[in-house]
C-alpha cells in the first residue's frame, strides 16, 4: 500500500464527511495498491443533490498524480447539474481528456485538475454551490 496515496484518499473522505452540505458518504469502492489508488463515493447532500465521485491516483517515482477523475453532480429528482471528467469520448475539445457535462446538453472544455485543485473544485464548484442552491 503507497502512504502518499492513502493519505490523499483519506483527504478526499475527510472533506466530505465534515463537510456541512453533506448529509451521507457511502464509499462505493476503494483501493490502494503500491503504485495506485482509487477511491469512488456517492454524497448525499442536504439539499437532496448527489454527486457520484471517482478518482484514480498514481505513483509516479517520488510523486502522485491524479490520472482520472469524475465528479457527476444531479439534483434529487435524477435531473443533471453538471458532470466534469476525463473520459476520453470527445477529442474534438480543447483540452482533450478534460470536458464538462451541462444540464442542457452541451460538452465544453474543461480544466485539467490535479490533486488540489481536484478538492478546491469539488468544494467550491460542487458543496457550496449546493448548500447556497438550498438556502433559496
Amino acid at each position: 500500500m503507497h502512504p502518499q496515496i492513502r493519505a490523499l484518499l483519506n483527504e478526499l473522505k475527510t472533506l466530505v464527511l465534515s463537510h456541512p452540505t453533506v448529509h451521507r458518504v457511502h464509499v462505493r469502492g476503494e483501493e490502494v495498491t503500491a503504485t495506485r489508488g482509487y477511491l469512488r463515493l456517492r454524497l448525499v447532500l442536504q439539499s437532496h443533490d448527489v454527486v457520484e465521485a471517482f478518482v484514480y491516483l498514481v505513483a509516479e517515482r517520488e510523486t502522485v498524480r491524479l490520472a482520472d477523475y469524475s465528479l457527476h453532480w444531479q439534483r434529487g429528482d435524477g435531473v443533471l447539474m453538471q458532470r466534469w471528467d476525463t473520459a476520453p469520448h470527445h477529442p474534438e475539445l480543447a483540452g482533450f481528456p478534460y470536458h464538462a457535462h451541462r444540464a442542457t446538453g452541451e460538452v465544453e472544455p474543461a480544466v485539467a485538475l490535479d490533486w488540489d485543485n481536484f478538492i478546491a473544485f469539488l468544494e467550491r464548484e460542487v458543496l457550496e454551490k449546493s448548500g447556497k442552491k438550498s438556502d433559496t
